[in-house]
């Protein structure tokens, strides 16, 4: 595995693309740093969750994605984002990226996971020529990566088509199962119009919301806790989005989607 990862059609499987520009942040680690056993060698992209690294493990010769976890919610978040990341490292299945190990070093939580080369499945889908066919494979083959999930008792709590990455070797691998749990906060002006599918973690004034909101179901609007179910509303938005090239809920702000999602204001499938 090129542990440069220089192409732009390369995604890691840690959820953030391997050629983000984003700067770099007072708690980020140069290269050379060691942690938890890994060497740290090049920073693929930050997140509301964390930094995400190429790193590798001397001792086990293994090359890894790295995600250093920000500490978003104090020693409780920290024992709950340990609890379900090794729950997650106790499932095998060929469609849910492999977390190798999760550790504590330094006072911080880290996961390494399988480093997959391919590319997130919202851009996969939109390249020139993709077949109907393709895509429902796709999306087959990611819906029985949730359901080995939700059989293991993990729920997702943010399935989106670019947390699914398409590996070169054509598996289709869903990533960050259970690490997405409200760590920031919208503030009164965050209503504004915004990209919603861009949003990765919100918090409303009225309970805590993990998700993307292009993609939330009504009861993570709610703030309300999540099971299977929320997942595969989730996965049926993807899933619309993929057939007719739209959404099924519109919106232009966070308040306009809620209400749409929320309300079962629900698009009609576009004609044709």
């Amino acid at each position: 595995m090129d542990a440069t990862l220089d192409s732009d059609r390369t995604r890691t499987s840690a959820g953030v693309d391997a050629v983000l520009p984003a700067p770099a942040e007072a708690d980020e680690r140069p290269p050379g740093s060691a942690l938890g056993g890994y060497v740290l060698l090049r920073r693929l992209g930050a997140g509301g969750m964390g930094v995400v690294y190429t790193a590798y493990h001397g001792g086990l010769d293994r090359m890894v994605a790295l995600k250093v976890v920000r500490d978003g919610g104090g020693a409780a978040g920290r024992t709950q984002t340990l609890r379900e990341a090794r729950a997650l490292a106790r499932l095998s299945h060929p469609n849910v990226v492999h977390v190798y190990e999760v550790g504590e070093a330094s006072g911080e939580v880290y996961v390494a996971m399988e480093l997959v080369e391919g590319e997130p499945l919202d851009r996969w889908q939109s390249a020139a020529g993709r077949t109907l066919r393709e895509r429902l494979d796709a999306y087959a083959q990611a819906a029985r990566g949730l359901q080995a999930a939700h059989q293991a008792g993990l729920v997702h709590r943010d399935f989106k088509p670019s947390n699914v990455i398409v590996g070169a070797d054509g598996r289709v691998r869903v990533l960050d199962f259970g690490l997405a749990r409200a760590q920031r906060t919208l503030g009164e002006d965050d209503t504004r119009p915004r990209a919603l599918a861009s949003i990765d973690l919100a918090q409303s004034l009225d309970g805590a919301i993990a998700g993307t909101p292009a993609y939330m179901s009504p009861e993570q609007f709610a703030g309300l806790e999540v099971d299977a179910r929320s997942d595969v509303f989730s996965f049926a938005v993807a899933l619309w989005e993929s057939l007719y090239g739209e959404r099924p809920y519109g919106g232009r702000t966070f308040e306009e989607l809620k209400a749409a999602v929320t309300g079962g204001e629900r698009r009609p499938p576009p004609a044709g």
